[in-house]
């Protein structure tokens, strides 16, 4: 049950990556240029407060933490960002591989 809705998420998480990445196609090629929206540009827009409130709450207590390796996943690209987890949510929901050595019945 748990793996079936990981694959559920990880599936609908991997459409908006898919809808994220049309959305950067167009806008690239309207303009000529290539155009990516960032994951924290994207994440502000659809939850301002809590964007910020997070971004406060992190810069209180591990200040080094947002720095560092926060602000590097907020500048990646939306469709790359959701595509990873995606992938992690797929991975998470694999079967176990079978032991080597044990009988199966």
């Amino acid at each position: 049950m748990i793996r079936l809705t990981l694959q559920f998420i990880g599936l609908f998480i991997l459409a908006s990556a898919f809808a994220a990445l049309a959305i950067d196609s167009s806008r690239s090629f309207a303009a000529g240029h290539v155009i990516l929206t960032e994951l924290g540009d994207t994440a502000a827009a659809l939850a301002p407060n809590k964007a910020e409130a997070l971004r406060v709450a992190i810069n209180g207590h591990w200040p080094a933490l947002l720095e560092r390796s926060l602000t590097k996943v907020a500048q990646l690209p939306t469709f790359l960002g959701l595509g990873l987890i995606g992938a992690l949510m797929f991975w998470l929901a694999r079967k176990p591989q079978p032991k080597i050595g044990y009988s199966s019945r």
